[in-house]
């Protein structure tokens, strides 16, 4: 009786472990299907015009943190995660290192210390979890659009120089206009005094005669 006993006891030890092994090994196959999925921001990352890549170009941060974005346009939860810490050094570096001193200004640092805040979001991320593929798409969507808005606003400094520029030479050749009327004006003048004196002395003569 005993070992009938023990014989049904090591059956439903058996088949109880069977079971867990099939859950666990359910949980990682979905985990693995997860974390593969592919996501896609919502918009484009907004880039630098030519003549604002002119301008960037002593700034080899910028070059490494925009290939390693440019990665984020279209990827895997899992490898989004995985890259995400070397996204958020890579933020760092590039918001305290502004070698262009065109760029060193409230306007753009604002915007820095917003993209390097949205990469440490997405890495502390990659710590939970049981993160869900929706927040680390939209985190990624926050991180796109943070560099893009740091994109935009260089190229509208490098619109708002142009303009600046055109007005200052509009404005040069607005007052250098009345310098060359006046030259005419006293040139005419000269031009027609003598022949005024002329005039006047030919009458006073007709006069004594």
């Amino acid at each position: 009786m005993p070992k009938i006993f023990l014989g049904f006891f090591l059956l439903s030890l058996l088949l109880t472990s069977c079971k867990n092994k099939k859950q666990e090994s359910a949980e990682v196959n979905t985990t693995t299907v997860s974390e593969s999925k592919m996501i896609k921001s919502e918009k484009p990352i907004s880039r630098l015009n030519a003549q604002s890549k002119k301008l960037i170009a002593p700034w080899g941060e910028y070059q490494k943190f925009d290939d390693l974005i440019s990665q984020y346009q279209e990827i895997s939860v899992n490898e989004a995660l995985l890259n995400s810490v070397e996204l958020s050094v890579l933020a760092q570096q590039l918001r305290d290192s502004i070698r262009v001193e065109k760029l060193n200004i409230p306007e753009v640092k604002i915007r820095l210390n917003v993209l390097y805040t949205q990469t440490l979001r997405l890495a502390d991320m990659s710590t939970i979890p049981t993160i869900t593929e929706q927040l680390v798409a939209e985190e990624n969507n926050n991180i796109i659009e943070a560099f893009s808005a740091l994109n935009l606003k260089i190229n509208n400094m490098n619109a708002q120089d142009k303009l600046n520029s055109e007005i200052s030479k509009f404005i040069d050749e607005v007052l250098e206009q009345p310098k060359t009327d006046s030259i005419k004006t006293d040139s005419i003048k000269k031009e027609e005094q003598p022949k005024n004196d002329s005039i006047v002395k030919d009458k006073q003569s007709e006069k004594i005669n």
